[in-house]
């Protein structure tokens, strides 16, 4: 008993330094499994319960409830809406995914008014042009650039892309004729701190975008940060915009090759004032290592 009190210790003091994303990249990492890490306190602290180790089980739990409070907002649903307005889709189709026919397939089916896929290389730019989906395609990749996102949008929409290169925005802004404005955005992975503080900074430029709109405002896509990241926390903050997700749970969307108990939730859509949720719901994998997001949203009269 005393190895499993050490243990659920050193989980328990690893969550509470989940929150100081802000100070230390790594901890931010691990930010992004607090529910695993609550769901993990929640046994140790049971078993500690039962062989009669009250004083630490208690505190154990008390940890746990510290991370369950911040997991909780995600299932209290937000303002929702009854007809749909406008319906988007978010999907990072891997660059090196080759299931072509089967995600043009989905597109096809989708019924989506504004289709945004993060990590389209050449070879994903060839097929989308060589299919017959009903969308302008607004390619902003540079030829240097191994991928980059495309839109597929109104042919009246305006488009206007920020660059896809490590140091860029690496988003592009869409003006929607219904007056809505939507950033897809698709942050640097933070696999090592150069890389983190990079993607801090392009979601802080993503906030900054927000700040400078009129009307309704979308932000989506793979924002490489999960809901109790400090980036994605201070974005919301900063902005005011709401997030999508409430009241539909945890939203797992990476890796989604792994079981649920290992992927982590970072594909987003936030909202401003004059929109409202109507559904929210992830589609198949379709050969990428994450799911595809698909958000109805109402738009204010």
């Amino acid at each position: 008993m005393p190895l499993i009190a050490a243990f659920a210790a050193a989980v328990a003091l690893l969550s509470l330094v989940a929150f100081l994303g802000g100070v230390f990249w790594m901890f931010d990492l691990v930010a992004a499994f607090r529910p695993q890490l609550a769901l993990v306190l929640l046994v140790l602290s049971s078993i500690l319960m039962l062989s009669r180790w009250h004083r630490t089980a208690l505190v154990i739990g008390l940890v746990m409830v510290v991370n369950v409070v911040t997991i909780i907002p995600l299932f209290v649903p937000g303002p929702r809406a009854a007809t749909r307005d406008l319906r988007i889709l978010s999907f990072n189709v891997l660059a090196n995914n080759e299931d072509y026919e089967e995600v043009i397939e989905f597109i096809q089916t989708s019924g989506a008014d504004l289709v945004v896929l993060h990590e389209a290389s050449e070879p994903w730019e060839e097929a989308l042009g060589e299919a017959d989906l009903g969308y302008t395609i607004w390619l902003n990749r540079n030829p240097e650039d191994i991928f980059s996102s495309v839109v597929l949008a109104p042919p009246d929409a305006v488009v206007e892309s920020f660059g896809f290169r490590l140091d860029d925005p690496r988003s592009v802004a869409i003006r929607l004729p219904s007056g809505v404005s939507v950033l897809a955005i698709h942050p640097l992975s933070p696999q090592r701190r150069q890389r983190a503080e990079l993607r801090d900074r392009q979601l802080a430029i993503a906030g900054d975008w927000v700040k400078e709109q009129a009307g309704p405002v979308i932000v989506t896509g793979d924002f490489n940060a999960s809901p109790f990241s400090y980036p994605y926390r201070r974005l919301r903050a900063t902005t005011g915009l709401n997030d999508s997700i409430r009241g539909f749970g945890l939203e797992l969307t990476y890796p989604a090759r792994l079981p649920s108990f290992f992927q982590v939730s970072i594909d987003h859509l936030l909202f401003s004032e004059g929109l409202a949720v109507v559904d929210r719901r992830l589609g198949p994998a379709l050969g990428s290592d994450h799911f595809p997001l698909i958000v109805d949203l109402a738009v204010s009269s």
